[in-house]
């Protein structure tokens, strides 16, 4: 019973930070009318301690470092560019790096239709 609670804690304890970076969409899907819209979605550090986050599209990773505390959230905008006549899909993705050896990524897939 004792081994049981210990695996389990240590199970609930390792798999908390993976829950630590949360993105908040008001949608997935846009029409477009433009060669770049705009879309926003909100960031939430779900970790309990600062953590820092890198920003990805796709295959282009963004330098710019995002310093969130505990619980706080922010809102980006990111400029997208939607051509003429398709359909686009693209992965946004955020990671977050502490002072853990490994670093999480959690990814939102999102769809454009330009007319």
């Amino acid at each position: 019973m004792k081994t049981t609670i210990l695996i389990l804690s240590a199970l609930l304890t390792m798999s908390q930070p993976a829950m630590a970076n949360l993105h908040v969409w008001d949608q997935k899907q846009f029409q477009a009318y433009s060669d770049k819209t705009e879309v926003k979605f909100t960031l939430i550090n779900k970790y309990n301690k600062k953590a820092d986050y890198y920003l990805r599209i796709d295959n282009k990773s963004f330098p710019n470092k995002l310093s969130l505390g505990p619980n706080q959230d922010i809102e980006l905008n990111i400029n997208v560019k939607t051509p003429a006549g398709q359909k686009t899909k693209k992965k946004i993705c955020t990671r977050m790096v502490t002072d853990s050896p490994n670093s999480y990524e959690v990814c939102t897939n999102i769809k454009f239709e330009r007319y």
